[in-house]
């Protein structure tokens, strides 16, 4: 057994501890089974994969992560060796590369990745996690992305778990000159799932971009933490987050672009979309952007509520009842952002999952 108590997601900059925002406090213990490897889908040319990737992890810069370095410290406790894939110098790879983490119930595993483009490089890499619906267990999954120069990686993560689960979910990535990173994130089920993600542009003319879906239902627990950092000039962040809270479930998300001296000439967004469709459901979200540079321009908004009347309206004078108009519009938020995965079988896995979520009407 192990026993994991520690604090994840912390904020960069702390607000009132009174809102209970600026961290999340975990304590679990997990009785380790299973290896946490995934299955990994056929290598295009030019991209290696070693499952035993200490030699390639110790030879590359730290990189941070949005859940925090608490989570490396658990991963060296379980002494867990990361898995690296590298992707060399030109090749851009056109045929995603997927990693499938088809999950056990009562399973406790923990597994962390490196991905590594090199100078020009270019790939997709799906992460998607799944289980049994009814199924349960503990999952620490940590990926760090390496981005050299003109390089661009697109990481996507899918997690479709079964509805007792709790997830770790740990990313963070460095872009260096005319770099870019993407990330699409689905967050549809588990029971607990924090999630981190972090970018940090050092690099002249990186950016970062990143479109998030979620849903939380039932008695879900959804506790989300993005950070960019800008340290680099004439670089160029967004991101967007969209979802869903109903029932009893509760989301937090933390978003922040963190502008650093030097960085002049840079831009960051960040923009958030909740649809809240029950009144014992628990949302809460804190953008945040912090300036140490004058010549940088940076926004964030955020759209919080129930359907509008007049949606409601239109919708009503076609013969649409609002639950269904709530599913509809539930439906579609998800969709816009699964529709940015270049993979039909994983498309084809988020459909099957929000059609046995909202029903097939």
């Amino acid at each position: 057994m192990k026993n994991i108590e520690t604090t994840v997601n912390q904020m960069p900059t702390l607000t009132w501890n009174w809102l209970d925002m600026n961290r999340a406090r975990i304590k679990y213990e997990v009785d380790i089974k299973g290896n946490g490897k995934p299955s990994v889908s056929r290598l295009p040319e030019g991209v290696l994969y070693e499952e035993n990737g200490i030699g390639i992890a110790m030879s590359l810069k730290p990189v941070v992560t949005g859940m925090g370095k608490n989570i490396d410290t658990v991963l060296q406790e379980v002494e867990t060796a990361p898995s690296a894939l590298i992707i060399k110098r030109g090749v851009k790879v056109k045929t995603p590369v997927v990693m499938n983490f088809d999950l056990k119930n009562n399973t406790g595993t923990f597994s962390s990745q490196i991905i590594h483009a090199e100078e020009g490089a270019e790939i997709t890499v799906i992460l998607n996690y799944s289980s049994n619906p009814k199924a349960g267990g503990f999952q620490t999954v940590q990926t760090k992305v390496y981005c050299d120069r003109n390089s661009r990686v697109h990481l996507v993560k899918v997690q479709l778990l079964g509805k007792n689960f709790i997830q770790l979910d740990d990313t963070g990535s460095i872009c260096e000159e005319g770099a870019f990173m993407d990330v699409t994130q689905i967050e549809l089920g588990g029971k607990e799932i924090y999630a981190g993600v972090s970018s940090s542009l050092t690099g002249r003319s990186s950016g970062f971009n990143s479109d998030t879906a979620y849903l939380c239902r039932d008695e879900q627990k959804l506790d989300m933490n993005y950070v960019v950092t800008h340290t680099g000039k004439k670089t160029a962040s967004t991101m967007k987050v969209k979802g869903v809270v109903k029932d009893t479930a509760k989301k937090i998300y933390r978003g922040t672009i963190d502008f650093r001296n030097g960085c002049s000439g840079s831009t960051g967004d960040e923009q958030e979309e909740t649809l809240l469709l029950s009144p014992g459901a628990v949302n809460k979200n804190i953008p945040v952007i912090l300036c140490d540079e004058e010549d940088v321009q940076g926004e964030h908004g955020a759209t919080i509520g129930k359907l509008g009347e007049d949606v409601l309206f239109y919708m009503n004078a076609r013969g649409i009842k609002k639950e269904t108009a709530e599913r509809m519009m539930s439906r579609a938020k998800i969709k816009s952002v699964a529709d940015l995965i270049p993979d039909e079988k994983t498309a084809a896995r988020i459909k099957k999952y929000t059609d046995e979520a909202f029903g097939n009407e």
